[in-house]
């Protein structure tokens, strides 16, 4: 058995959310709350979007979802210590009847996560617009944490037309 094929190639601290921000169940979520860690490695992204999808695919925001999801990770592997030599981060989701709420944490890093609706470059760049379109997406979107400790960055979904926010 070669140094890859070993059971502690893919070890990891235990994660630990709460060290970024309280986490609870949120109103409308429900009881439902699922947590998986992954290693900090791009083969493992596709991995997190189909734990996702499979734990919404009963509703019609499955194929948003699992965007989100691809687009957090990315982000957590391209621009935090998540993606470097022993990184790994974290997805979570809750789920209610009404909505879901998908939460990737990672390890910090470079910057804190923005989004932001509005195209200041009049839609001309070829990255970073990834979550703006997250922004578009949700109904609620947020960041909590820093460039040390870390960063959860999170989505909220309706689950059903009828109680998706209206705008003004």
């Amino acid at each position: 058995m070669d140094d890859h094929d070993s059971a502690d190639a893919d070890t990891f601290p235990e994660p630990r959310p709460a060290l970024i921000t309280r986490s609870r169940l949120w109103r409308g979520f429900g009881p439902l709350l699922w947590r998986r860690p992954f290693p900090g490695r791009g083969d493992q992204a596709a991995l997190a979007r189909r734990l996702v999808r499979l734990l919404l695919d009963d509703t019609d925001r499955a194929d948003d979802a699992e965007w989100i999801t691809a687009e957090f990770v990315s982000n957590a592997l391209l621009h935090t210590r998540s993606g470097q030599p022993g990184g790994h981060f974290v997805v979570e989701v809750q789920r209610g009847m009404r909505s879901a709420r998908i939460t990737v944490y990672d390890l910090g890093g470079n910057g804190v996560p923005v989004f932001d609706r509005g195209q200041r470059d009049g839609g001309l760049r070829e990255s970073g617009r990834g979550l703006c379109g997250v922004a578009e997406l949700a109904d609620k979107t947020g960041a909590h944490g820093d460039p040390v400790v870390g960063h959860a960055v999170w989505a909220r979904l309706a689950l059903r037309p009828q109680d998706a926010p209206r705008s003004a």
